[in-house]
């Protein structure tokens, strides 16, 4: 731990964050609400801090122990500057939600780069090609590719670069949860509201695709709840579908099996009748 400081220390930075703004839609999808419909609860979502082995990662408790200043250069090695606030006098003003990004990227960077290395070349390629990247492919006369590492590090830095976006915007007060009424797939006119940022979010950055994953609460059977789940996601993506987005969503349906709060009581069914957003 003391070698990362050592090295991080002397990095300088003056960097600053500023919000990003979401555009408000009209209202011109809400003609598809039925408005007899009661309003369907809408909740923040709630993050938990993953915790990172020691292979290369940071706990918490480490993050916390480090002065602003290494925090922001951590922050900055791992592809954060965008997050980074400042105040006029180049005080840290986030420091917590900047804790949490660091955790959280360096879970998802070391899934990437054992994804990324798991890939054939080919695959390598067609996935740069895919994110622009198509200049930086140098291949041999037989067509093998020579610059595999180089590739490698450019698509970290670019899935470092949409993490770090993803992060901004579940830090935004949008919802990434959509609640349900019993046995329904109806979707009323506040969480049509809150479906058009997640679709405005997305047009704003094509590099983002998100997963939908739908739940229900423990009453009916295993295969029906799970028919159910899989309906209210399929709801919401009927709705992102109207932005031309289907490419970049994928549904998929748990059902009863992973509820948020246990219990055969009303309060434990509301919390679990729910689509949530899960971006990538």
């Amino acid at each position: 731990m003391s070698k990362k400081i050592l090295l991080l220390s002397s990095v300088i930075f003056l960097s600053s964050c500023a919000a990003t703004n979401i555009s408000e839609l009209g209202d011109k999808f809400l003609d598809l609400i039925n408005p007899s419909d009661a309003p369907a609860e809408v909740a923040d979502l709630s993050e938990q801090v993953l915790v990172l082995s020691d292979d290369g990662g940071f706990t918490v408790a480490e993050l916390e122990q480090l002065s602003n200043d290494e925090l922001i250069a951590i922050a900055k090695e791992k592809g954060l500057e965008d997050m980074i606030v400042l105040d006029a006098d180049g005080n840290l003003q986030n420091r917590e939600q900047l804790i949490n990004a660091i955790i959280e990227s360096g879970d998802l960077m070391d899934g990437k780069s054992a994804e990324l290395e798991s890939l054939s070349d080919d695959a390598l390629i067609e996935m740069a090609i895919a994110k622009g990247m198509g200049d930086m492919i140098e291949l041999d006369a037989d067509g093998n590719l020579l610059n595999r590492d180089e590739l490698e590090s450019a698509l970290m830095a670019d899935a470092s670069k949409v993490m770090a976006v993803i992060e901004e915007f579940k830090n935004s007060g949008t919802s990434f949860i959509l609640y349900f009424d019993y046995d329904d797939t109806g979707i009323d006119e506040v969480a049509t509201r809150s479906i058009i940022e997640h679709a405005n979010f997305m047009q704003n950055n094509p590099s983002v695709n998100v997963r939908l994953e739908g739940h229900a609460d423990e009453r009916g059977t295993r295969e029906y709840n799970l028919a159910l789940g899989e309906n209210r996601a399929l709801a919401v993506q009927e709705v992102l579908g109207l932005y031309n987005l289907e490419d970049r969503i994928m549904v998929v349906s748990y059902g009863e099996e992973q509820p948020v709060l246990v219990g055969s009581n009303e309060e434990a069914w509301e919390e679990n009748r729910r689509v949530e957003f899960s971006y990538y």
